[in-house]
């Protein structure tokens, strides 16, 4: 059962959710497992660097939609049933501690939405020409 166990709303317009995707898997014991989502808007604020931010990010939304997620996966094993909450309380806060300062960085949704950008226009060529 997913369900939303926190929402943070980033000062650079990132949202970041953390899901919990746990299960049982033996007697008493679980799969704990969080799922954290950054969503990112794309807006024209990313692309001040464009000589028309507006329509850059028509482009980009062409392409890549509204919104971009960001998505990581914190997953541990045999978790006692008892000590359930205070594991997952501790996942979720060494995560805050370790990324949110990137995260947070004012650089960090043009980056990636750059990044997403230039995977989505690779080239893909599954078969090489030989000659």
């Amino acid at each position: 059962m997913d369900h939303i166990l926190r929402t943070d709303h980033l000062a650079n317009g990132v949202r970041v959710d953390f899901i919990d995707g746990s299960n049982r898997y033996f007697g008493d014991y679980h799969r704990l497992r969080i799922e954290i989502r950054c969503r990112i808007a794309v807006t024209p604020q990313l692309f001040v660097a464009a000589a028309d931010p507006c329509a850059e990010a028509a482009r980009v939304r062409s392409r890549l939609g509204d919104e971009i997620l960001w998505v990581r996966h914190l997953e541990r094993m045999g978790v006692a049933g008892g000590d359930l909450e205070m594991v997952r309380n501790e996942m979720i806060e060494s995560f805050v501690k370790s990324s949110f300062p990137y995260l947070q960085s004012q650089l960090f949704p043009s980056r990636f939405v750059a990044i997403e950008l230039a995977e989505r226009l690779k080239k893909v060529r599954p078969f090489r020409l030989v000659k």
